[in-house]
């Protein structure tokens, strides 16, 4: 649970997911997958910001596992509180094509949270 904290109370959250994802991604991402359990009871003491960032992440997570072979996917991150109520789509205006594009093109790991990342910037290089 200490590196989910760690993560949504990071001081630049955007970063902290930023290197989740390269944990992820490496060449022992197992043992990174391994450190991300946590308490769905613990959900219901977070604020809303704080849940909005774990949806984020459980959405990353998701996406990233299901594409490693034998990753560990805790129960948590399937969790039905981790879905935002308005389309987070980073980088986009609201009124945009762009912002259609990405929900309509959107991973089921996203769009099933309501989360809209450009694919391109959760994927390595």
């Amino acid at each position: 649970m200490e590196r989910i904290f760690n993560i949504i109370r990071a001081e630049d959250f955007n970063l902290a997911l930023t290197n989740l994802l390269i944990d992820l991604y490496s060449c022992e991402y197992k043992k990174y997958f391994e450190e991300l359990y946590f308490d769905e009871k613990q959900i219901d003491s977070l604020s809303k910001e704080e849940i909005e960032k774990l949806t984020k992440i459980a959405a990353v997570i998701e996406y990233v596992g299901n594409r490693q072979p034998d990753a560990k996917l805790y129960d948590w991150i399937y969790s039905s509180q981790l879905k935002l109520e308005e389309p987070y789509t980073p980088g986009v205006g609201k009124e945009t094509f762009e912002r259609v594009r990405r929900i309509i093109s959107a991973p089921k790991e996203f769009a099933l949270r309501n989360v809209f990342f450009e694919e391109s910037t959760i994927k390595p290089l």
